[in-house]
């Protein structure tokens, strides 16, 4: 071992700390690169790029209550499909890729996606259920609904205990709020 490279004033001393600020900075635009990524991968204009034309996905969620109301207030594509949670996130993400390759082989086409959509839809409200919904929880906040303001039926469905008891979800009632049931 060289016992000069670590007395003072060697000139291979100066590199530990620039090698390491290189490093910090080649981190941080790592970590803001994938940042940007996910942000633009959750944008409903990427959701887009496939979906609109292809199918009445994307129109239907347009005029639905998640889409367009009169508050203004509008939920996302990934507001829906895609966990907030860091490692489920990129468990949907990792999964998702699957349906690019099946769009870039032909297994599903303009022509067949009526065919595909509804075991599609069925394994969305598969996922959702197993997360508990957790996506519609995100901005429903069941503690903070008036049920007086809802229905008789509406009270005996939103009542917590019975959803327990039945194994319910929001899904498993509400199923065609951002898009039609399919066929």
């Amino acid at each position: 071992m060289n016992k000069n490279l670590w007395k003072p004033g060697s000139k291979w001393l100066i590199g530990i700390p620039v090698g390491g600020i290189i490093m910090i900075v080649i981190g941080a635009f790592a970590a803001l690169s994938f940042n940007s990524v996910l942000h633009l991968t959750n944008s409903n204009d990427f959701c887009y790029g496939c979906h609109i034309g292809m199918d009445t996905v994307v129109e239907e969620y347009q005029v639905s209550i998640h889409g367009s109301n009169e508050l203004g207030i509008v939920a996302t594509c990934s507001d829906c499909h895609v966990p907030q949670e860091f490692f489920p996130k990129m468990k949907v993400k990792i999964l998702a890729t699957k349906d690019i390759y099946h769009m870039l082989v032909g297994t599903i086409t303009l022509d067949n996606f009526e065919e595909h959509r509804a075991p599609l839809a069925e394994k969305v409200r598969a996922d959702m259920k197993v997360r508990d919904s957790k996506e519609c929880r995100n901005c429903h906040n069941a503690d903070q609904w008036d049920l007086e303001r809802q229905s008789d039926k509406a009270q005996k469905n939103h009542n917590q205990q019975s959803w327990v008891e039945k194994d319910k979800t929001c899904v498993s009632c509400h199923i065609g709020v951002a898009h039609k049931k399919p066929r």
